[in-house]
């Protein structure tokens, strides 16, 4: 194959006379040449040859039988194929000059007479066969040159951006078929017409000049300019966004040049798409917290600079938790979408109101003449969130609290503003949900303290601060059978302070999940102490509060686990009290994690019982030890024949489900007596102790006797 290729690329010589041995000394004379050559013994072959191949050179003798060489030539010349073909003459006939004449005449282009000096021969060819390189290789440029010209108007052709060539004048003279498809004209329609005036421009936007686009690069011309975004027009006045840029045929695109876009039309739909998902709410389509962010940032700024007014809203819905929880979060979300609609409709033109997340929203009256207006419109919200909220089969009302404050009174920027309307916004939940509150300074004084309060707490965790004081419960027959570890935080300046100065917001900010894991170390190690000192029975067991943030905890079992094979307290001696509201925030949870204590052996009280909403087919699903009785309605025993039958119902109803009952708030010995006659199993009250710090009930345990009693639960 590669034989055949090089013998392709030879030049061919085609050598006419009627004697082979003349035709032998001339390819001996061509052999350096590494040329191809091919015989032919008459004039008729010869033409016979040059039909059906191309040749380079041919040399012709003249004097032949038949058809001699001038004939031949002549025949040649007739077709276009050969006609071109150079033709060196080689004869032994006279050198007179008709006949020399005779031989151009016929188309020769030399004469050579016989005998050939090979030098000479040799010389002559070389010069023919470089011409034929010479027109070989300028056939292949203008062939390659027309095939680029071919690919090129290809690629113009199915390129996506439009092109378009221009003049000095800035007159169009080519597009190509994108640029002519985008504009919606045929080239006879957008030739000779001005490349500017495809521009569309708004009223107030001047004229277009060359300047406009043009940069200066570092030589110092201006052979491109920079992309740039513009609409063009169709002659059907319809627009589409594109970006384009220049290039100049020479140094400057005033001389002419060449005009590149692109349609960004699905871009700049994408763009601006993105820019509305960023600032729009996908539940409500209200606008997000950024975009409520930047609103409140610019009519900041404008109220600085004409200085007025603006007031801010900070709204929560009340109990929205307990919708999402008992009618499931489909419900849920179409509420907040109700509600997001009359939210639009208490405002006015240019207000906006925002869903910050949850069910949080964010209400701003960007000019206010004063604070009364925000009132006002606080009053209409609150007005049009008493009409009901159909949601298919379920019919809703929900009220909300709302806070309320202004610039500058309530702050100077944004985070001061929404901090404040934030605290007003909890003062209103504080003061009874479903109204408005306006910011004051007193509530800025009662947060500062809370966060004072929430930087010690963290402290006093670290410290490890907090003490577990304990109160003994006392069984029926008069036997110690256990105690509570109740919470108290020995404050390094403020002496002792008691829960409920510290308690809610130790849930508030979640730092119950580690308070509790310190108390439940502190009770299981001080129980598992006396224990082994004898100083109570191996069976005491000793009460810790879980609460709802707790309970909600993953780890919480792990955590209890943990700490008994740490302290090495039978898992039989550690009780674990959840409240009803604690349980009721999320029943079918706690049933699980409830029922892998028990599992443990650690024993379930649920705790204030009667005073919430506890549903009695889960109080009967619930993997409950003991029922403690609140201490409102031991309080009113000898007073209230009420509170007596509830106390009375209370304890039938614990043992109908085999749970043993114990009263905490026992106060008095009726209380005790009454309560002893109705079968209660436990008591608990300042009548027997109250809460003692563990180096004082130690003494009072032994100086009770209680030390080393057997004790026996009375069902």
């Amino acid at each position: 194959m590669k034989e055949l290729a090089m013998e392709h690329q030879r030049p061919k010589i085609l050598l006419v006379d009627d004697r082979s041995e003349n035709l032998f000394a001339l390819e001996q004379t061509l052999k350096p040449l590494n040329a191809s050559l091919t015989r032919a013994m008459s004039g008729e072959e010869a033409l016979s040859q040059v039909l059906r191949q191309q040749f380079a050179l041919i040399l012709m003798d003249v004097q032949m039988p038949g058809m001699d060489g001038f004939e031949a030539v002549s025949l040649m010349r007739d077709y276009d194929d050969t006609k071109n073909v150079p033709v060196i003459f080689v004869t032994a006939i006279s050198k007179e000059r008709q006949f020399v004449e005779q031989g151009y005449e016929s188309g020769a282009v030399d004469y050579l007479f016989k005998p050939i000096a090979p030098g000479v021969l040799l010389s002559k060819v070389k010069v023919f066969l470089e011409l034929e390189k010479q027109r070989i290789e300028l056939e292949e440029a203008v062939q390659e040159n027309k095939q680029m010209a071919a690919h090129n108007e290809t690629v113009l052709d199915c390129i996506i951006e439009g092109i378009i060539s221009f003049n000095s004048h800035g007159i169009i003279d080519w597009a190509n078929p994108t640029a002519l498809r985008l504009l919606g004209m045929t080239l006879p329609q957008l030739a000779k017409s001005k490349l500017f005036d495809l521009f569309h421009l708004d009223q107030n936007q001047p004229p277009i000049q060359w300047d406009d686009f043009t940069q200066t690069n570092e030589s110092g011309s201006h052979a491109q300019i920079r992309n740039c975004d513009y609409l063009l027009k169709r002659p059907d006045h319809t627009t589409f966004p594109v970006e384009f840029s220049m290039s100049g045929f020479t140094e400057s695109i005033q001389d002419g040049g060449v005009f590149s876009f692109q349609d960004i039309t699905e871009r700049k739909w994408a763009e601006d798409e993105l820019i509305r998902l960023a600032q729009e709410d996908s539940l409500t389509q209200l606008p997000n917290r950024a975009l409520f962010h930047e609103f409140l940032r610019v009519s900041l700024q404008e109220r600085v600079r004409d200085n007025g007014n603006l007031a801010l809203l900070m709204l929560d819905m009340d109990d929205f938790k307990r919708v999402n929880d008992t009618l499931g979060h489909d419900v849920g979300d179409k509420l907040l979408q109700s509600v997001s609609a009359r939210l639009e409709e208490c405002l006015r033109q240019g207000d906006l109101v925002a869903r910050l997340g949850g069910d949080e929203f964010g209400i701003i009256l960007p000019v206010i003449r004063k604070s009364d207006d925000a009132g006002r419109v606080a009053n209409k919200v609150l007005e049009s969130f008493k009409k009901p909220h159909q949601l298919g089969s379920y019919t809703l009302t929900v009220g909300a609290s709302i806070g309320i404050t202004t610039f500058p009174e309530g702050g100077r920027d944004i985070k001061e503003l929404v901090k404040s309307a934030d605290t007003a916004m909890y003062h209103a939940k504080g003061t009874g949900r479903n109204n408005f509150q306006f910011f004051s300074r007193e509530m800025q004084e009662r947060v500062l303290a809370k966060d004072t309060l929430e930087k010690e707490l963290i402290i006093a965790l670290k410290e490890r601060q907090f003490e577990s004081h304990y109160q003994p419960k006392i069984a029926s027959n008069g036997d110690l059978t256990g105690y509570e570890a109740l919470v108290r935080w020995q404050h390094p300046t403020r002496g002792m302070v008691f829960p409920g100065d510290f308690i809610e917001l130790v849930e508030e900010t979640g730092l119950v999940v580690e308070l509790g894991k310190q108390m439940l170390e502190m009770a299981c190690a001080q129980n598992k102490k006396w224990i082994d000192k004898g100083i109570v029975a191996e069976n005491t067991t000793v009460a810790v509060n879980v609460s709802v943030r707790q309970l909600s905890e993953k780890s919480l079992v792990k955590t209890i686990q943990d700490v008994l094979k740490h302290t090495k307290l039978p898992p039989e001696c550690l009780e674990v009290e959840i409240t009803e509201y604690t349980m009721m925030n999320d029943v079918e949870h706690a049933i699980v994690v409830l029922t892998q204590l028990r599992d443990l052996g650690v024993k379930i009280a649920i705790d204030d019982f009667g005073t919430g909403y506890s549903s009695l087919t889960y109080l009967s699903k619930l993997p409950l030890n003991t029922l403690k009785v609140d201490q409102y309605f031991v309080n009113g025993i000898g007073e209230d024949p009420g509170d007596e039958s509830i106390v009375k119902a209370t304890i039938n109803l614990a043992h109908s489900l085999n749970l043993q009952v114990t009263a905490e708030g026992v106060e008095t010995d009726e209380q005790r007596k009454f309560l002893i006659a109705n079968k209660v199993n436990y008591l608990q009250g300042y009548f027997f102790s109250k809460p003692q710090s563990s180096s004082n009930l130690e003494r009072w345990i032994i100086d009770q006797n209680f030390s080393n009693i057997p004790q026996t639960p009375v069902v």
